[in-house]
């Protein structure tokens, strides 16, 4: 008897359908496959089971390209590296799909172009020829530095032609379609894949299959719970708060006072997107009881409940602007985070109690909150705090003490943003007049060009940041020096923009000319200045020099 397969399956065999239909058709060379949000992870799954051989639907062979894209050249470069190195990886298994690993790439010269990646997809789909009928690139960058550019490299793929046994693939979502330019203007060759599968639905057929395993009344929550979460994501609160409330009377039926925290966690979400900021706060109260409750019974994770209430809490009483309150309830889950102890969730806790005073205009009360923020960072492993909000923290305290000093460092950041992005652009012009094939060489010079642009233009930042920090008074230069001490010994400010190349210091093709700075550690000691209320001679010097 065949095994029933479960809603992920039966949703991975829906995509298969869809794609064969739409690949049946010999005109087609790029797929664009659109499906809601949460339901990306379902195409990756697919793109993921037609590369294991007792898995695989289709006739194709599907290859998944995750690198990043700055200029069209450098991309099809990439493209074509991370095409050899995962033909060398993947020897065992394409073995198993019987085809033999004989590939010694091209036989020929491919240009750093969209056409030169598509013949050696080309010259290695038809190396395989008797084993194929497509060889189907996904291309899903990890990072796109501009999207306009991006578009113009498949343009130059769609006007190449793209090979007759070679496919692309887009993927993008119905509440973003990236893509929608391309089939526009490319309705020829272009397909659209729509597939409206939705996670919720799968999640609700997956509680239903599960059946009646479990303390009565396990199902019947399962289902309320995933209609609980659709609700959110589609409907009224009042909607949400409806059906909540039913799975709420069986959590209280079988004393499940985690999943009330989770359902009334879900309804005071719903209120919060609706701006029904009194219920929302409400809801995260009855939350709060509710952790306690799981408290007492030494659920392992009702801090973490409590927390999430606390946070939920201060998040509704900011947006309804009542800073106060808020920043004691972001106090509150800070506590909370230390007695767990979460680490992260205390700098949250504590940048955001600092955050809603300054708003309230309690610099001093402010000024505390942030402190016992550094504190809690400093008793982290150094490189975990750069994963926290700790960077925003110290810039929220730069802005306290000399806000439109803060502001021309995250100026000086968009600058040099603007600059980088003119010189790719520069760069592309410039590869683009070289024609069709163009040499190795020719490129190599223009991107050596580029990176010294950006290194140009790196060096122009640091040193107009050192300059801003220069003239800051004491607290401000101190703060700068802790986060030199506990982020990176080159920390000037948030964004926080690191070398073009990811160097070193040492190797930076222009001293970094980092000013010296007070000791950090007596920042707790050292006074604000004065909250600014007038144009001073700092700020008209500062708006000089911008």
């Amino acid at each position: 008897m065949t095994a029933t397969r479960n809603p992920v399956e039966k949703a991975i065999d829906t995509l298969l359908e869809r794609w064969l239909d739409t690949s049946a058709d010999p005109a087609m060379r790029l797929a664009i496959w659109r499906v809601p949000g949460n339901a990306l992870s379902l195409v990756s799954a697919f793109i993921e089971a037609q590369q294991q051989p007792e898995t695989a639907g289709t006739p194709d062979l599907f290859v998944q390209f995750s690198t990043s894209f700055e200029t069209g050249y450098r991309y099809s470069r990439a493209l074509k590296d991370e095409l050899l190195d995962g033909y060398l990886r993947s020897r065992d298994t394409l073995t198993n799909l019987a085809l033999k690993v004989d590939w010694n790439g091209p036989f020929e010269p491919h240009p750093d172009t969209a056409p030169g990646f598509l013949g050696l997809l080309d010259s290695f789909t038809c190396h395989h020829g008797e084993h194929l009928r497509y060889s189907v690139a996904v291309l899903w960058p990890e990072q796109v530095g501009s999207a306009t550019a991006l578009e113009q490299w498949l343009t130059q793929a769609l006007a190449a032609p793209v090979p007759e046994r070679v496919r692309l693939v887009l993927v993008d979502s119905i509440a973003r379609p990236t893509w929608q330019g391309l089939i526009d203007k490319h309705p020829a060759q272009t397909r659209l894949i729509e597939t409206p599968l939705d996670m919720f639905d799968i999640a609700r057929a997956t509680a239903a299959q599960a059946g009646a395993g479990g303390p009565p009344g396990t199902t019947a929550y399962r289902q309320l719970l995933t209609d609980v979460m659709n609700l959110l994501d589609k409907r009224s609160a009042a909607q949400t708060a409806h059906r909540a409330d039913r799975a709420m009377a069986i959590a209280e039926r079988q004393s499940w006072p985690d999943q009330q925290v989770v359902l009334h966690l879900a309804v005071a979400g719903a209120h919060l997107k609706e701006k029904h900021y009194g219920e929302a706060v409400l809801r995260y109260r009855h939350a709060r009881e509710c952790a306690l409750v799981a408290l007492a019974q030494q659920h392992p994770a009702a801090n973490d409940l409590l927390m999430q209430g606390w946070f939920g809490e201060a998040g509704a009483l900011l947006a309804a602007k009542q800073p106060e309150h808020a920043a004691q309830a972001y106090a509150e889950a800070a506590q909370v985070a230390a007695s767990i102890p979460n680490p992260l969730f205390v700098i949250e806790g504590r940048r955001m109690a600092g955050h809603a005073l300054a708003q309230a205009h309690q610099r001093e009360q402010a000024l505390q909150q942030y402190l016992q923020g550094v504190s809690a960072a400093r008793e982290m492993a150094a490189p975990d705090r750069a994963m926290t909000t700790f960077p925003l923290l110290l810039q929220n305290l730069l802005q306290l003490e000399d806000p439109r000093r803060a502001t021309q460092l995250a100026t000086r950041a968009d600058d040099y943003q603007k600059a980088v992005a003119d010189a790719h652009v520069r760069a592309e012009h410039r590869a683009a007049k070289l024609g069709d094939a163009p040499a190795r060489d020719a490129l190599d010079s223009i991107d050596t060009e580029l990176l010294e642009q950006c290194e140009s233009a790196f060096a122009k930042l640091v040193k107009e940041r050192e300059q801003l920090i220069a003239g800051g008074d004491v607290f401000f230069r101190k703060t700068v020096a802790v986060g030199r001490e506990l982020l990176h010994p080159g920390w000037n400010g948030m964004p926080d923009v690191r070398h073009p190349q990811d160097k070193p210091t040492a190797e930076w093709s222009e001293p970094p000319g980092f000013l010296p700075l007070p000791d950090g550690h007596d920042l707790a000691e050292t006074p604000l200045a004065p909250a600014p209320d007038a144009p001073n001679a700092t700020e008209s010097l500062l708006e000089n020099h911008a």
